[in-house]
């Protein structure tokens, strides 16, 4: 949201070309307009000042502007200032994602807190030519947040509002969500969160989920609860992404209990649980070994009309074999295949330790090939729990095999693996 429109308001003569550049702009509009494949005979000539030209001439021509992005991209002449009108134009079309993969490039190839300085001052002197609105800057934030350039973009925010200009919720979002995606330091997140506080930026719900995930990412359940309670304050609607964060969090810290009580909870907010919701609970009581709680899940959940996806299966297939029960393991396998849905490569290492530690290497071998058939690639741990299942019986021709074939697929053998190997020899 723009508050204030300080920049002086410039006319396009302000930024006058030279004829030879304006005459060279109009000759590559007309090859535009006829025969694009023609401007390439155009381009050791063509300069900054004449794509600028072409730019703000056909700014509201959406197709012509396409074309010449398209042609002008890679071409030493499109320099920042030709980028800036671009990004300009492109999100006055709407054109968000063309405009973020351009924004992206300008921020990718910013060193240094003068660089940023730069950006902004280009996008600021071109803002009137084009007529833009305050969502360019919101673009440019979130592309430097992607590339996890965060204090540039913060220095963007900060630029932005010193030259009168008060950066939106998206903005702060996108440093938000960028500083808890590289796990920097959660105390950053609490200082953004302040300074949008300071600055009269209202959060919106994607701001607290993110923050919300990020503490219960870093183990901080209190304080993940603690927004959680002050989105309620400021009016704020949690929604199913909230509960089911804050339900993975409890989980997290073998609260299931708790986790189940938010859950029922959603009810009275008017929402309802969705698939991720009961695989978060699933997973959660799988780690502590709670396998007969899951059956009273799957029933509510089959009640409700949601089909187990791959997720479940998967979870649920680990659970199975952590606990020993390798028949429910295989059942629910086989109820996966039927289903059409495809096991990972962590479910078949499951299925594969489970047959290893129940001596039946013939059944474990044919998992690995279903997992190969399936165009799966067997992982370190897979080949590490054959090479024990295949010591433990004493089959250590095998076990050697399966170790070469590690070794060609890039894996290199652990201390687990060797030990693994010596055990064998001395059965």
């Amino acid at each position: 949201m723009i508050l204030s429109k300080p920049l002086i308001r410039r006319s396009l003569s302000s930024f006058a070309s030279s004829p030879s550049d304006s005459l060279l702009a109009d000759k590559a509009l007309t090859i535009l307009r006829r025969h694009p494949y023609q401007l390439q005979a155009l381009s050791a000539n063509f300069t900054p000042d004449a794509a600028s030209n072409l730019l703000l001439k056909s700014q509201h021509d959406q197709e012509l502007i396409l074309k010449f992005l398209n042609w002008a991209k890679p071409h030493q002449f499109f320099t920042l200032r030709c980028k800036c009108i671009t990004l300009h134009i492109l999100t006055k079309f709407k054109l968000y994602k063309t405009a973020q993969t351009l924004a992206e490039d300008v921020a990718a190839k910013t060193l240094d807190e003068e660089d940023a300085s730069l950006v902004f001052r280009s996008l600021q002197e071109t803002y009137d030519l084009c007529n833009s609105t305050s969502s360019v800057f919101d673009l440019v934030v979130k592309s430097y947040s992607r590339v996890n350039l965060i204090d540039k973009a913060l220095s963007i925010i900060h630029l932005a509002q010193s030259h009168g200009f008060m950066p939106g919720v998206l903005s702060y979002n996108a440093v938000l969500d960028a500083t808890i995606r590289t796990k920097r330091n959660i105390s950053f997140a609490e200082n953004v969160f302040k300074e949008m506080m300071e600055s009269q930026v209202s959060p919106n719900v994607f701001t607290y989920n993110i923050l919300i995930r990020g503490f219960c990412f870093a183990g901080n359940l209190d304080v993940a609860l603690q927004f959680f309670s002050l989105m309620e304050k400021k009016g704020c609607l949690p929604n199913v992404v909230t509960y089911n964060t804050l339900i993975d969090g409890y989980c997290k810290l073998r609260r299931i209990d708790d986790g189940f009580k938010l859950l029922r909870s959603m009810a009275l907010k008017g929402l309802e649980p969705n698939l991720i919701s009961y695989n978060v609970v699933i997973n959660g009581l799988c780690k502590e070994g709670r396998m007969k709680e899951t059956s009273l899940v799957l029933e509510e959940m089959n009640k409700i009309g949601f089909w187990l996806d791959e997720v479940t299966y998967n979870t649920l297939i680990k659970g199975y074999c952590k606990e020993g029960n390798f028949h429910q393991a295989l059942v629910m396998h086989a109820e996966m295949l039927r289903n059409g849905l495809s096991p990972s490569v962590i479910t078949y290492t499951s299925l594969i330790h489970s047959m290893c530690k129940a001596g039946n290497m013939n059944r474990a071998v044919e998992f690995l090939d279903q997992m190969r058939v399936r165009g799966l690639t067997p992982n370190e741990r897979t080949y590490t729990t054959l090479v024990d299942g295949f010591s433990q019986k004493g089959y250590m021709n095998e076990a050697y095999r399966v170790i070469r074939e590690m070794i060609d697929h890039g894996f290199s053998p652990s201390v687990v693996t060797y030990n693994a190997l010596i055990n064998g020899h001395c059965v």
